[in-house]
C-alpha cells in the first residue's frame, strides 16, 4: 500500500534511488579493474540506473513526483559514488540520472494504473455525510454518527 503522505513517498523514492545507484554501480568499478572495454560497462550502467529508478518508482508517490525525486536521488547517488571512485563526469551523471528518472516515472505510472481501479471500487461503495463527514453506506438514509438525513440538499 502506498504511503498516505505524498511527501513521505517522495522522500522514499529519493532515498531508494540514492542508495541503489551506488550499490548497483559497484560492478562498473570491477569492469574497469578487469580492463573490460567501455562497450561492456556502458550498457550495464544504463541498465543499473534504470533498475534503481524502477524500484524507486514503486514507492507510492505520483508519477511526476517520482520523476523529480529519482532524478535527484540518482544524481546524489552518483556523486556519492564518485567520491570513492573518481573521476565524476557531470554529463554522464546527468544522463544516468535522467535514465533513472524516466524508469521511475514509468514504474510509478504503471503502479498507479494497477492501483486506481481498486480505489475507485472502494470509494463507490460508500458516500459521506454532508453534515459531519463520516462515511456511510450507499443505501443509507440517515447518518450513523449524527443521525442527519442524507437526502438533504444543504
Amino acid at each position: 500500500m502506498p504511503p498516505r503522505n505524498p511527501f513521505s513517498g517522495l522522500f522514499v523514492a529519493l532515498v531508494k534511488t540514492a542508495i541503489l545507484v551506488p550499490l548497483l554501480s559497484i560492478p562498473l568499478v570491477v569492469f574497469t579493474f578487469l580492463g573490460l572495454p567501455l562497450e561492456v560497462s556502458l550498457p550495464y550502467g544504463v541498465a543499473a540506473y534504470a533498475i534503481a529508478g524502477a524500484i524507486a518508482g514503486r514507492s507510492g508517490t505520483f508519477a511526476w513526483a517520482a520523476l523529480a525525486a529519482s532524478f535527484l536521488g540518482a544524481f546524489v547517488g552518483y556523486a556519492a559514488f564518485a567520491l570513492f571512485v573518481p573521476p565524476m563526469d557531470l554529463l554522464v551523471a546527468t544522463i544516468h540520472a535522467t535514465v533513472a528518472a524516466l524508469a521511475s516515472w514509468a514504474s510509478a505510472l504503471w503502479h498507479m494504473r494497477r492501483l486506481t481501479p481498486d480505489l475507485i471500487i472502494a470509494n463507490e461503495k460508500q458516500r459521506r455525510c454532508r453534515l459531519c463527514g463520516s462515511r456511510v453506506g450507499i443505501r443509507a438514509t440517515r447518518c450513523w454518527s449524527c443521525r442527519a438525513s442524507l437526502n438533504r440538499i444543504t
